[in-house]
C-alpha cells in the first residue's frame, strides 16, 4: 500500500515539501513541484461546448491553460467562489497529452507545510471522490491529496 507521502513524493527524501491548497471546502495537499505558480485568477475565456468541469482558458506566459474546477471534476457541487479567487497552474506530468500546463481555481491562498512520514498519515473515515488519491491528516488539520493524473487527463481531453 503507498503511504501518503509517497503520493505527493517518489523521492527516497525524508521531507516533502508541500502547499495546502484551498478548494471549496477541503484543502489539496499538492507537492511543491507539481506547481508552476499561482496566480490571481485573470480574464477566464470561455468557449462553447466545453464540459461543465473546465471553466474556460486562461493565457499564462503565452501558453493558453485551461481552468479545471476541482469541485465539478470531483462530482462535486460547485458553489460560490470567494472574494480571494485564484489559479494554480499545475505542471502535466505526462507529456504525452499535448498539454505542459493546467490551472485549478483556488478559494484563497496556499499554505506551506513541509511533512516527513510520521506528520501524516491515511484519515480512514472521510470517503474520496474520483478526483482524489487520499484522505490524510497533518499538523496542520485534514486535507485531500488530489489525483493530478486524473485531473490531467480531463484537461488533455479540452
Amino acid at each position: 500500500m503507498k503511504t501518503p507521502t509517497r503520493l505527493l513524493s517518489k523521492s527516497d527524501n525524508d521531507t516533502v515539501s508541500s502547499l495546502l491548497v484551498p478548494v471549496q471546502g477541503k484543502s489539496l495537499l499538492v507537492p511543491n513541484v507539481a506547481i508552476a505558480e499561482v496566480v490571481p485568477a485573470s480574464e477566464i475565456q470561455t468557449r462553447d461546448g466545453l464540459p461543465t468541469w473546465c471553466l474556460g482558458y486562461v493565457l499564462w506566459r503565452g501558453v493558453e491553460v485551461p481552468v479545471i474546477s476541482f469541485e465539478i471534476a470531483n462530482s462535486q457541487v460547485s458553489g460560490r467562489n470567494s472574494i480571494d479567487v485564484r489559479l494554480a497552474i499545475i505542471n502535466c506530468i505526462g507529456g504525452e497529452q499535448g498539454r505542459k500546463f493546467f490551472a485549478i481555481m483556488l478559494q484563497g491562498i496556499p499554505r506551506m507545510i513541509k511533512l516527513t512520514e510520521n506528520e501524516i498519515r491515511e484519515d480512514k473515515q472521510t470517503s474520496i471522490g474520483q478526483a482524489e488519491k487520499m484522505a490524510v491528516l497533518t499538523q496542520l488539520g485534514k486535507a485531500i491529496i488530489p489525483d493530478l493524473e486524473y485531473l490531467e487527463s480531463l484537461a488533455s481531453k479540452v
